[in-house]
């Protein structure tokens, strides 16, 4: 009986813990790089920080009204309850001490990940494969919405052209220098060429979903008959900018049925931490994630060795995370490896 019972219970925990929103499992987090930061500097120091509320949703207008009575001045973001804020230690210590906020991180900078051509996509043997196909006709992701996270997509390339195939082009770069308040985020939508400056993103949009136009179909992407959305930070990049990317998918999901947002960027100085979901990344694709956006990274280039994923938020269980191949279908060696035997679910 005391087994049955003690079964009962242990069943019963779990379940509640399932149902438990993901911050309330664990303890608050003030990021420890942002600890260190404002303790090297001048209290008067404004520092560029991320501030999360532990709730589903925007910030709403209390939490909005503390921030501009601290004296805070930043951006707040339309789905996601995050909030990009310049602040003094004092001021971020104030904050971090409200009951709602479950972090405080460091709009850290962040570097677009890319490495060799396209040629390992395995499309064609994708294409090949006759298990996968609807009438006879191979899948070409047609009617689905893909954001593309990145620096911007140039919608005047042939294989990308906007707005037929690129059907919105995003450029979102957020300066929080410049704002003198506590704004929305805001961004310019239907520009043509949105990556000015390095061409990143336009490579990722191109694995993604180039129809090949310029190849006779040699050089399409993965998924040619897609709908491309592209947000575009461009060639600086910093958390801040891609959590608008992340806000921007779930405002705007069913405007072009966005099921999947890419990501090919990260941190070097990100390397071998444990998962935490109070990172604001994963605040942000958890929010995606239970409202059946599907989040991709890319794992890094810092490999070969163990523990080498560049990034934290490339660890949760509710996103996927792909390595790097060679010619040859293996490993490539540059591709940022996790630990061998241990999983992140």
């Amino acid at each position: 009986m005391k087994a049955k019972l003690k079964s009962k219970l242990t069943f019963l925990s779990l379940a509640v813990t399932l149902t438990l929103p993901t911050a309330s499992i664990w303890a608050k987090t003030f990021d420890p790089n942002l600890q260190d930061i404002v303790a090297a500097s001048d209290n008067g120091t404004l520092h560029q920080v991320i501030i999360s509320f532990d709730q589903t949703g925007a910030p709403n207008s209390g939490q909005l009204a503390f921030l501009e009575q601290l004296g805070v001045s930043g951006v707040s973001l339309n789905k996601l309850p995050i909030v990009g804020a310049l602040a003094t230690s004092d001021q971020i210590n104030a904050i971090y001490e409200r009951a709602d906020v479950v972090s405080v991180w460091n709009n850290a900078a962040l570097d677009y990940e890319n490495n060799g051509g396209t040629e390992i996509t395995g499309v064609q043997e994708l294409r090949g494969d006759q298990s996968l196909r609807k009438n006879g006709i191979p899948y070409s992701g047609r009617g689905i919405g893909v954001v593309v996270n990145d620096s911007g997509v140039d919608g005047t390339h042939s294989d990308l052209i906007f707005p037929e195939h690129v059907v919105q082009n995003v450029l979102a770069q957020t300066n929080l220098q410049s704002f003198s308040d506590l704004l929305p985020i805001t961004y310019r939508e239907n520009i043509a060429n949105t990556d000015i400056a390095g061409g990143h993103g336009t490579h990722v949009a191109g694995t993604v979903g180039g129809n090949g136009a310029m190849s006779n179909g040699l050089y399409a992407g993965v998924a040619p008959g897609a709908d491309i959305i592209g947000y575009g930070s461009g060639a600086g990049l910093f958390i801040l900018d891609t959590l608008g990317g992340f806000d921007y998918a779930l405002t705007h999901q069913f405007d072009y049925n966005i099921r999947v947002i890419s990501n090919s960027f990260g941190s070097t100085a990100d390397t071998g931490s444990d998962f935490n979901p109070d990172h604001p990344t994963n605040i942000a694709t958890k929010a995606l994630a239970d409202n059946g956006i599907i989040t991709v990274f890319s794992a890094g280039n810092s490999g070969p060795g163990e523990s080498t994923i560049t990034g934290n938020f490339k660890k949760a269980p509710w996103v996927v995370t792909v390595a790097a191949g060679d010619k040859d279908g293996n490993l490539a060696d540059f591709s940022s490896r996790g630990v061998d035997g241990k999983s992140g679910t």
